[in-house]
């Protein structure tokens, strides 16, 4: 009889030897995993308080005595854990102190530039010498041109008889608002409102009277398109 040989994982005469670790290993893969982890979706203090629980339970426990090895390097990585999260709780507290004492010298250093030029306006208007001083002056800035029609030109009844209030999406630029009325949209119009908002009430208007609004905006480059006519019944 030819003696047996074993081959990459079989004998020369067919058979195939399995040892005891390779069954158990099979066995393993094939079973049903019971404990559930979920460990993403705890924060990390919880992390550290239901890792340390484990830990706890299962040194010295009679059921787990072949994972006493891998307790224990648990036990050394939550330690680990701990560590590395001190450390980091530790330094961003020091980082909001120190984000909160640059703000306080940003809002001094500020305050001094405001100081500082207020002072230097004082000495002198003349804007050579002030660029000398190394200023960026109002009148070196690009002029706005023409303005635009307000956007979101809007009526609604005002809180007294008599009263519309009339708004308008504010716009770069805008040195005052001009609204006006009438009682026909082709006018003649009226002046009621001439201010920096860009909401305003009109009042003194016929109570229960419907009335016609239009209103522009006014910058650098002089007044820009009426937005309007939209009519609005007095309240």
């Amino acid at each position: 009889m030819a003696a047996l040989r074993w081959n990459q994982g079989k004998w020369n005469d067919g058979s195939v030897w399995t040892s005891a670790a390779a069954v158990a290993a099979q066995e393993r893969k094939h079973m049903k995993n019971v404990i559930k982890l979920n460990l993403s979706h705890l924060a990390i203090l919880a992390l550290i308080g239901y890792l340390q629980k484990i830990v706890a339970k299962m040194t010295g426990n009679a059921a787990f005595t072949t994972t006493a090895a891998k307790t224990t390097a648990l036990d050394t990585a939550v330690k680990a854990l701990v560590t590395a999260n001190t450390n980091y709780e530790s330094a961003k507290a020091t980082a909001d102190q120190l984000m909160t004492l640059r703000d306080t010298a940003v809002i001094a250093a500020e305050n001094a530039a405001q100081d500082l030029a207020t002072a230097a306006e004082g000495v002198t208007k003349d804007p050579a010498t002030l660029q000398g001083g190394g200023w960026d002056l109002i009148a070196d800035r690009a002029p706005i041109g023409p303005l635009h029609a307000p956007d979101n030109f809007h009526a609604t009844g005002g809180d007294n008889p008599g009263e519309v209030d009339l708004m308008c999406d504010p716009q770069a630029g805008v040195q005052v608002h001009q609204a006006e009325y009438a009682t026909a949209p082709d006018g003649p119009y009226t002046a009621a409102y001439v201010g920096k908002k860009s909401s305003c009430a009109i009042p003194g208007l016929p109570s229960g009277t419907v009335v016609w609004f239009r209103m522009r905006a006014v910058g650098a480059a002089g007044p820009g398109p009426w937005a309007g006519p939209i009519s609005k019944r007095a309240t």
